[in-house]
């Protein structure tokens, strides 16, 4: 028989499961719910014979049964697959990233990033009993082990909430840092832990007391010299889980490295996969990375390129991590007690990874595979020295059809695929597109480009209608992508051979068709209508006109970047420090001068801090009260400028 605390462990692999539907643990205070495990887009049952899996782009949540290997169902959370809509845009209507099984297995709970609603499903019908409204952009959740809480983490507003079970309301609410994502139980299952996703930090919460706790501080790590090293500002919190046996949190995300200006930012020093590994109080006790294969002092002992870890998964005993990368399309599996790599898998018979789980026995995991619908079943030997992980058998397709057209199903795999040995847009499985735009969007810190400092803007809702692209109108389309796949991804893109511009075409479709505007946060309708007033009385509709908040391309509808081109010096420009705005021209070759700026569009602007085009404004109310000094209309009343955001924030 197992042991209580055995069984404990083995329930951090299994999302949103208990020690016994009978017997709950409890955790050390009385009444309080106690947690286990991590958010997750996957789960399996006691047994494993049941597999549960998340289909963003479908809207629905498959049901494998292991045994046979075939898909047994496919639970539709909203009306219908989504389609494509008059402009030919790609944009579903709940989309899925995570799910808890709850204790008894009956039901799952799903929540839905763009429904804004947690949708519980009777795991016996498939069919959707109720959809609980719950907040701007859900993403992780996880079931408390007596199935009485669930818990949801929206990222757009940021905070965390439990939903009780027996009225499925939501019963508590609590706020956390920026943009929380992943969710995961402390090893006595009594704190959350919620990251967040663009601020390099974790917040602890009481699940007693349901009260945040001060935030876990992953901090950048310095320059080492050769810019190949490690280093940077860690983003991109995609996931976290506690080793069972210890109180170590092992986060996954990247570390980017801002400091390197062009010429000599490239692919080898713009960002380096990481974990790090968070002591109970807080403290980082390392911080895991790559480097380049041939450059000595090593941060971490990864000794293979790996690009864009999304989740981690620990053996039951805590000895091995499993560390799944949806950028370079691999699983590294990692020493847990010596911190150092054990095996890599790589490649994988599809694309776009983004979750795993393990069988109860541990002699297969489940690994799914995002872009390619489908899971991959692997095989796991494990010897006193390492764990060896290999593909068993074909994969299991997860939809009996696909709803995304296969031309932009082809850009979305471009566009977060690092896998250089299948296309030339990257080098060595480094960098992709989505390491940057992470989640389609930003990344939230500031780059040295030849043409100054440049913060990362976001691709969320495309690039049509937004006039001129590049921070000072350089671009013109999507496909001029191509200079910034070569330099800093490494790639080897020519636009003018044809099956390489195909490629290019691909990303502009889903880029402009297939990342949808985020869901704007939870705001006050009354402060919304002051704040539009406040808007347009300042004349901030002067620049930021027409549906897109743009004026960016206006009297050139085929956007000649030889012009006109309307720039504007706003008061923003970089002219003295270590990294100025520069005279530069387009990729045309047209003169640009350094302090005239392209209007950009505010649709979906609360999701993309820092602003301005070096990233200097931390927060709306720094930016607009900023644009109104320098265009002197300002400074607002605290009231204006509270509203003035609140209208900002819903865009």
């Amino acid at each position: 028989m197992q042991s209580a605390s055995s069984k404990l462990a083995l329930c951090a692999l299994i999302v949103g499961c208990s020690s016994s539907p009978s017997q709950p643990d409890a955790g050390p205070d009385a009444g309080a719910p106690a947690l286990a495990g991590h958010s997750s887009a996957m789960a399996i049952t006691h047994d494993g014979a049941t597999l549960y899996v998340v289909n963003p782009d479908a809207d629905s949540v498959s049901v494998v049964d292991t045994a046979g290997r075939t898909l047994s169902r496919e639970v539709l959370l909203g009306a219908s697959h989504p389609e494509l809509d008059g402009s030919g845009n790609f944009a579903p209507a709940v989309m899925p990233r995570a799910l808890a099984l709850s204790p008894d297995e009956k039901t799952l709970y799903v929540p839905g990033e763009r429904s804004g609603a947690l949708h519980v499903v009777d795991v016996a019908s498939g069919a959707v009993t109720k959809s609980v409204p719950l907040c701007s952009e859900p993403v992780g959740v996880l079931v408390s082990q007596d199935g009485a809480s669930v818990f949801a983490a929206c990222s757009q507003d940021d905070s965390v909430v439990r939903v009780d079970t027996a009225s499925m309301t939501v019963a508590a609410r609590v706020a956390v840092g920026t943009e929380p994502w992943a969710l995961a139980a402390s090893s006595d299952g009594k704190t959350l832990f919620a990251t967040q996703f663009l601020t390099a930090q974790v917040t602890p919460i009481d699940v007693a007391s349901f009260t945040a706790k001060s935030p876990m501080l992953v901090p950048d790590v310095a320059p080492r010299g050769d810019k190949r090293l490690a280093h940077g500002q860690p983003r991109g919190f995609y996931d976290a889980e506690t080793r069972p046996g210890t109180s170590e949190l092992w986060v996954v995300g990247a570390l980017l490295a801002t400091d390197t200006a062009q010429p000599d930012l490239d692919f080898e020093s713009t960002a380096f996969a990481e974990l790090s590994v968070l002591n109970a109080d807080g403290s980082l006790q390392r911080t895991l990375s790559i480097n380049a294969q041939d450059v000595a002092g090593t941060n971490g002992a990864i000794s293979d390129v790996v690009s864009g870890p999304h989740t981690v998964v620990f053996t039951r005993d805590g000895a091995f991590a499993l560390v799944v990368n949806t950028n370079s399309e691999d699983v590294l599996v990692m020493d847990a007690a010596q911190h150092v790599e054990s095996s890599l898998l790589h490649p994988l018979p599809g694309h776009q990874p983004e979750a795993i789980v393990f069988s109860p026995d541990e002699t297969h995991a489940y690994l799914q595979e995002r872009n390619t619908n489908d899971v991959v079943v692997l095989d796991v030997t494990r010897s006193a020295t390492g764990m060896i992980l290999a593909v068993d058998g074909a994969p299991i397709a997860t939809l009996a059809s696909d709803p995304m057209p296969a031309t932009m199903r082809l850009g979305q795999h471009l566009f977060y695929s690092a896998n250089s040995d299948e296309y030339p847009i990257t080098k060595n499985h480094w960098i992709s597109c989505a390491t940057c735009h992470m989640e389609g969007r930003s990344d939230a810190v500031t780059w040295r480009f030849a043409q100054g400092p440049r913060d990362t803007p976001t691709n969320a809702g495309g690039t049509i209608g937004t006039g001129f692209l590049f921070r000072t109108a350089d671009r013109q389309k999507v496909q001029d992508y191509w200079r910034t796949i070569n330099t800093e991804q490494g790639g080897n893109f020519d636009p003018n051979v044809p099956a390489e511009a195909t490629l290019l075409d691909a990303i502009e479709n889903y880029v402009d068709h297939g990342i949808p505007l985020p869901i704007a946060p939870t705001t006050d309708p009354q402060k919304v209508a002051q704040g539009q007033t406040v808007f347009q009385n300042n004349g901030c509709n002067g620049c930021h006109s027409g549906p897109r908040f743009t004026d960016s391309g206006a009297g050139n509808a085929t956007l000649d970047l030889t012009g006109p081109v309307i720039l504007h010096d706003v008061g923003t420009c970089v002219t003295s420090g270590p990294f100025n705005d520069v005279a530069h021209t387009d990729i045309d070759n047209d003169a640009r001068a350094a302090c005239m700026f392209d209007t950009p569009s505010l649709n979906g602007v609360s999701s993309s801090p820092p602003y301005f085009h070096d990233g200097s404004a931390a927060t709306l109310a720094d930016a607009a009260s900023r644009m109104l000094s320098g265009t002197g209309k300002g400074p607002l009343s605290q009231e204006d400028l509270d509203a003035l955001v609140e209208y900002l924030r819903s865009l």
